[in-house]
């Protein structure tokens, strides 16, 4: 017996739109929670990188203060700060040309690994599929092209 004779054309379409009403309003719901979640772990990547490049400047401002003072000891004050300041200078070109690899490249792999979570564990487990398909067939024949 079919189970939709039951139900008169009316009472399956007032249903059908309440159905996907409540569907529409459920994937509403879960795209809410993952925005939050993804961004609650953008933020908190933001704000640790801030938390260490505060102290990481804090270091650099009493460290250069100690170096200055030992070197006012063996050399003129000017000399220590000009010193000083070339060894800064000297750092900051090195970041600036290794900018990508030390902070663009690193940033971007872990904001996409938030933002596309599940699509990077399908690429990781396809890859390894690979991997284990390509080491069988090297085993079976001997070369592999």
């Amino acid at each position: 017996m079919d189970i939709l004779g039951k139900f008169t054309k009316k009472e399956r379409d007032e249903k059908t739109w309440a159905d996907a009403k409540t569907y529409f309003s459920q994937r509403y719901d879960l795209l809410k929670l993952e925005f939050l979640e993804k961004s609650s772990q953008l933020l908190s990547v933001v704000f640790s990188m801030l938390i260490v490049i505060v102290c990481a400047l804090v270091v650099l401002i009493f460290l250069a203060a100690a170096i200055i003072h030992g070197l006012t000891n063996l050399l003129n004050a000017a000399w220590a700060y000009t010193i000083v300041s070339a060894v800064f200078v000297g750092i900051i070109v090195f970041v600036l040309a290794k900018k990508d690899v030390l902070f663009v490249n690193p940033l971007i792999r872990k904001f996409s690994r938030i933002m596309y979570k599940e699509k990077v564990e399908e690429v990781e487990t396809e890859n390894v599929v690979k991997d284990v398909v390509v080491e069988s067939e090297t085993k079976k024949g001997g070369q592999h092209e």
